[in-house]
């Protein structure tokens, strides 16, 4: 009789253990399911963000491409205002002679 017992015991304990287990994975499904969502979520942000940077990295490169021109043109302009005023300086001194 003892054994039927400590059997119905054990059996009552396997039962609770399982039904433990049943409400652990049922928690561990649903913060699956949460951290999958949340991942997906992180994945689009990524995927925003990096189509942002390569857009400001082509905004930065035209820019620069413009500062570029900007400099080349400000130095050609010094050269002519350069010859400019050797010829006007030449004018001068030919019309002292």
């Amino acid at each position: 009789m003892e054994a039927l017992g400590l059997l119905e015991k054990k059996i009552k304990n396997l039962v609770e253990l399982v039904g433990k287990l049943k409400q652990e994975n049922a928690v561990l499904k649903t913060e699956s399911t949460r951290l999958t969502n949340e991942n997906a979520q992180l994945s689009q942000t990524v995927e925003n963000l990096t189509k942002e940077v390569v857009l400001a990295k082509d905004v930065v490169v035209e820019h620069n491409k413009g500062l570029d021109e900007l400099s080349q043109e400000k130095a050609l302009t010094k050269m002519v205002v350069d010859d400019l005023i050797k010829s006007i300086d030449s004018l001068v001194e030919e019309h002292q002679q």
